[in-house]
């Protein structure tokens, strides 16, 4: 499989990686990038960032996802879709969502957000909450973060392809 444009990458993502291609859009275009008018060049500058979103975390800090305003609000417009991934993706570690996320790197080496926290920021679409701040950018991260992992998955399965990239 030869993929050499954003536009193929997003299909690829939408094949492989649990969300829809409008989550997968918007992780691109957060981060700058736009599937259609994407060339050869953003394609490989892409696709260094979801390797080093893979291998130093989303909260390294990439275009888009630094800011908390723009974080939540990447969120609200991808809330539903981010926390049926996280409840699936815990269901696969044979885990609860609220453990999975109560163990997420981002809080080593912090307080712990309670399971009340955790479900406001996920399920409550009526208001924002100011002292969740921290969980929505979490949660943004998430999504980059797995988007970013089914990439990396790819080249790490196909390494003569990512030393092109690489080049």
């Amino acid at each position: 499989m030869s993929i050499s444009t954003i536009n193929g990458l997003l299909r690829y993502l939408k094949k492989n990686s649990g969300f829809s291609g409008k989550v997968i859009h918007d992780v691109i275009l957060a981060l700058g990038y736009h599937p259609l008018h994407g060339t050869e060049a953003h394609f490989k500058q892409l696709s260094r960032i979801f390797v080093d979103c893979t291998e130093n975390g989303a909260n390294k800090g990439f275009t888009g996802f630094t800011n908390s305003t723009d974080l939540l609000q990447f969120f609200q417009k991808n809330r539903r879709e981010i926390a049926i991934h996280m409840e699936l993706d815990a269901a696969e570690m044979v885990m609860d969502l609220i453990s999975m996320v109560q163990n997420f790197g981002a809080f080593k080496n912090s307080d712990k957000p309670t399971p009340t926290e955790i479900g406001k920021a996920l399920w409550d679409k009526s208001k924002t909450y100011p002292e969740l701040t921290e969980l929505y950018n979490v949660f943004s991260w998430y999504a980059l973060e797995e988007i970013s992992k089914t990439w990396y998955r790819f080249l790490e399965e196909n390494p003569n392809y990512w030393e092109k990239l690489a080049a």
